[in-house]
């Protein structure tokens, strides 16, 4: 008498084959979340810095005097302080028809993003008209 082979699959095989596809599906939902989150977290960072460019580029310019802090909301998440302070600075050695002194202009980009408190800064150094 011949003994019969075994057809199909023993219970031990289904289930390691189960285990090793549940580990392999946890896995890449965990890789796909962690794209989704990092590509949300690149787009506010973005959002963030064109706005501050923008106030940047903006400061002192808008305004006829120049003030020393500005602040708002842009997109009613993300909170702008720009903050223009003149520079001591004992030499004169800009000679033009306007009088100009140097200011240092300074903004911030505050917003809260997957509960953790996030910001940009961007500064630089502006000629602007005397007050």
């Amino acid at each position: 008498m011949k003994k019969s082979k075994q057809q199909g699959f023993s219970l031990l095989e289904v289930l390691v084959a189960f285990s090793i596809f549940a580990l392999s599906i946890g896995i890449i939902f965990q890789i796909y979340s962690t794209g989704t989150r990092s590509t949300a977290l690149s787009d506010e960072y973005a959002r963030a810095m064109i706005i501050a460019r923008a106030k940047l580029t903006r400061a002192g310019i808008e305004q006829n005097n120049v003030l020393k802090e500005q602040s708002g909301i842009e997109q009613e998440k993300f909170e702008w302080v720009v903050t223009i302070n003149e520079i001591d600075d004992d030499e004169d050695y800009l000679e033009t028809r306007y009088q100009l002194v140097k200011h240092n202009v300074e903004v911030e980009v505050h917003w809260k993003s997957m509960s953790k408190n996030r910001s940009v800064k961007l500064n630089t150094i502006k000629l602007l008209p005397v007050s």
